[in-house]
């Protein structure tokens, strides 16, 4: 097999929207994202609607191997015990990995637990990371990353197999995050506002632009809009971060494919 068709991952996301009025208007749709890759299919932070834009955008949530959520805001998390109940068949089924930040899985702290008990034993293991740890769904390493963000235990991930993809999650930019992001093929970042507006605990675009200039990855996508994201907005700020930066710089749409 020629190393081309070896290192490839797809990627769809579910919805490219963030933020309260985002969530709440479906401005944009916010169900979250896949990742497709050596033979594993991993649902990240299955949001409000992940189940209808996965029917919408012909995603069989049924062959999903896992489930992971970075952190307990509703807009990550609302639909994940039913994408579990969908990945184990209505529960009939143990099967599937679930991953989550601490609160995610145990809740504590003020923070309720995403997942019951009900949904937890209807896998096949599930999994509280807090950054720096490791494990693996089949042959994907996945790796917890630190987050700035309002939810204090919150978690990024990097996904390495046949390509190495990078996702911080909510939070934002801080000194010395560009060192958990080296290698990528491909980042994704959370871009809630554009580059004049800054939001306590988010990424804007002057942000992701100094961590993709640190971490000079394949190429790098931002999601995760916030109502002054769209109208354009979006695609403008992309344009301006390839610019600066050099490095290509996408704007997610709802229900786009990217292969890696």
């Amino acid at each position: 097999m020629e190393k081309s068709e070896k290192m490839t991952a797809k990627i769809t996301f579910l919805g490219s929207g963030g933020s309260r009025f985002v969530v709440l208007t479906q401005a944009r749709s916010s169900g979250g994202w896949i990742l497709e890759m050596d033979g594993e299919i991993l649902h990240i932070d299955p949001g409000p609607g992940a189940l209808a834009a996965a029917k919408k955008y012909k995603v069989n949530l049924r062959k999903l191997t896992g489930v992971l959520v970075s952190h307990t805001h509703t807009d990550h998390y609302t639909n994940a015990e039913l994408v579990v109940e969908a990945m184990t068949s209505g529960a009939r089924i143990k099967r599937g990995t679930v991953i989550g930040n601490k609160y995610a899985i145990r809740g504590g702290d003020g923070h309720h637990a995403v997942f019951s008990s009900f949904h937890l034993n209807a896998v096949s293991n599930y999994k509280a990371l807090k950054p720096g740890d490791e494990t693996n769904v089949g042959r994907i390493k996945i790796t917890a990353t630190p987050t700035k963000h309002k939810d204090e235990k919150g978690i990024g991930f990097v996904f390495e197999g046949s390509v190495k993809i990078g996702y911080p999650s909510d939070g934002m930019y801080f000194n010395g995050q560009e060192k958990h992001f080296q290698g990528c093929d491909c980042l994704i970042l959370n871009c809630l506002r554009p580059r004049s507006d800054n939001w306590p605990g988010h990424m804007n675009t002057r942000q992701a632009l100094e961590l993709i200039k640190k971490t000079k990855p394949g190429f790098a996508i931002l999601q995760h809009f916030g109502m002054k994201m769209l109208k354009g907005v979006s695609f403008k700020e992309a344009k301006w971060i390839e610019e600066e930066s050099g490095i290509k710089t996408i704007a997610a749409k709802d229900g786009m494919k990217i292969t890696v």
